[in-house]
């Protein structure tokens, strides 16, 4: 079955680094390009409230989002509302009223989840496909993060441990970087952590070998979440328990802030209270026009 709910894709457009351009001319200048576009909040393009009378099922559902929204707060468990009896036709209704916001998630090679945050923060569009991409169920759901990537984050409940014996030659502070990330990550199992503790790696000289080996270590997670905005943000679970990649890149596509963090979910990749308090009023009054 073909999804009729389109995603975006989730892999940033990267390029190499972005700085002042080489000189053609000896008296000619190359500035850094400007940023040309940024991703803004758009209000869907409501139907016609009698094609929406039309739609009694999309009503309800639209009435069982509000109720959701109203209560929903983090930490609380999810609500969700499947759309697979639905008609296409209805689903196509729902979509434009809903629309999509900024926000995309890939959860998982086993659970092979898609999601997509709607124009309402704390809202997501949801699919679930089979190892050919064909479509199995969708559903809507309400929540700071959908519950599927919370679950498949890390896969593994094992820390690794770095000895001196295992630091390849070139390396100036991957070793002391993951022996603090891991130490954390331990600690982080036992006690979880209330604040997120955050190494900036954009402040470290890495070398090649560095970066090489840093990764390797940390292997990749199951989820990756991009938001994409005044350029994008995108976070990664590693494969070792509790610690997350975040990735800063700028309208043109610079890499401007990396860090590695150790915590439950990074904090950017959740929609606040504000922002749900906020979807549920918008919600109200999209309602308002369309009945």
């Amino acid at each position: 079955m073909k999804s009729d709910i389109p995603l975006f894709d989730l892999t940033p457009n990267l390029t190499g680094a972005v700085g002042p351009g080489s000189r053609s001319e000896a008296d000619s200048l190359s500035y850094m390009p400007m940023p040309k576009e940024m991703h803004t909040f758009e209000p869907p393009s409501l139907p016609e409230s009698d094609e929406i009378a039309q739609a009694p099922q999309v009503l309800a559902l639209l009435g069982q989002l509000q109720e959701a929204l109203d209560e929903y707060r983090p930490g609380m468990p999810t609500r969700s509302l499947a759309l697979d009896s639905l008609a296409e036709t209805d689903r196509a209704l729902l979509h434009q009223v809903l629309g999509e916001g900024e926000v995309a998630l890939q959860i998982g090679a086993d659970i092979r989840v898609r999601a997509q945050e709607t124009v309402l923060a704390g809202l997501w569009w949801l699919q679930q496909v089979d190892s050919n991409g064909q479509l199995k169920r969708q559903w809507l759901e309400v929540a700071d993060l959908p519950e599927p990537a919370r679950r498949a984050a890390f896969s593994s409940t094992e820390v690794p441990s770095i000895v001196e014996g295992d630091l390849p030659e070139g390396i100036l502070n991957a070793g002391p970087v993951l022996v603090e990330l891991f130490d954390v990550a331990r600690r982080h199992q036992a006690s979880p952590l209330d604040l997120p503790h955050v190494i900036n790696l954009s402040l470290l000289p890495f070398s090649p070998e560095d970066h090489a080996f840093l990764t390797r270590c940390l292997g990749q997670g199951s989820v990756v979440i991009l938001s994409r905005g005044y350029g994008n943000c995108r976070i990664g679970s590693t494969a070792v328990p509790g610690i997350w990649r975040v990735q800063y890149f700028n309208s043109t596509d610079q890499l401007i802030l990396d860090t590695l963090e150790v915590v439950e979910v990074p904090q950017v990749a959740c929609a606040a209270k504000e922002d749900l308090e906020d979807s549920a009023e918008r919600l109200r009054e999209m309602r308002e026009v369309l009945v």
